[in-house]
């Protein structure tokens, strides 16, 4: 699975990985390969959901269950910045290549327990829903807040030099833009006050 996420850097788009390439780059005969696998998109399944895995398992310990949502938020998203830092190359392998036809992604309203990624994004979804104080739609501010947060993480990657804000800063900005928000009053009186 090593040789599969290394490709997968390298190519940055799972459609182009092949089987040959994987077992050239570990040093084993296809045949090898599927004593393991039963082919190509079982090997690229496993890749992706041990990955998932790991990202997952790293968010949930960050965040303690019960506690303020706020807080569960913040320590949320610093544990995905922390984690795209310490392991760059699974997170570009998870959202810096192109995922092929038929992989499962976040939906409004889809259920738990069937996917590793979706699963992640449904733990955001959750601490978000218990978050939001109005009539918002909880899908549609985690979609920003993960949009935000792998923004910040993407370019950080490529602007390295570029004057970023800090971390806690900018989640603490992305919290208040997308969960904390008055939006009670009309969206032009809300911008004359900030």
């Amino acid at each position: 699975m090593d040789a599969a996420r290394e490709l997968l850097l390298e190519l940055g788009d799972q459609d182009k990985l092949s089987v040959r390439a994987v077992t050239a780059r570990a040093g084993v005969s296809a045949n090898a390969l599927y004593l393991h696998f039963a082919d190509r998109e079982d090997l690229l399944s496993a890749v992706m959901i041990a990955s998932y895995t790991e990202l997952r398992a790293f968010l949930q310990a960050a965040v303690a269950p019960g506690g303020d949502p706020i807080e569960q938020l913040r320590a949320y998203a610093d544990a995905y910045l922390r984690f795209a830092e310490q392991r760059p190359g699974i997170y570009r392998v998870l959202f810096m290549t192109k995922v092929r036809e038929g992989v499962p992604v976040p939906q409004a309203g889809a259920p738990s327990g069937q996917d590793e990624g979706v699963d992640a994004f449904n733990d955001l979804l959750g601490i978000v829903t218990r978050a939001l104080a109005d009539g918002r739609d909880p899908f549609t501010q985690s979609a920003y807040l993960w949009a935000g947060l792998h923004g910040y993480v993407a370019l950080r990657q490529v602007l390295s030099t570029f004057p970023w804000p800090p971390e806690r800063e900018y989640v603490d900005r992305m919290i208040e833009a997308h969960v904390q928000a008055d939006t009670s009053r009309p969206r032009a009186e809300r911008e004359l006050k900030t």
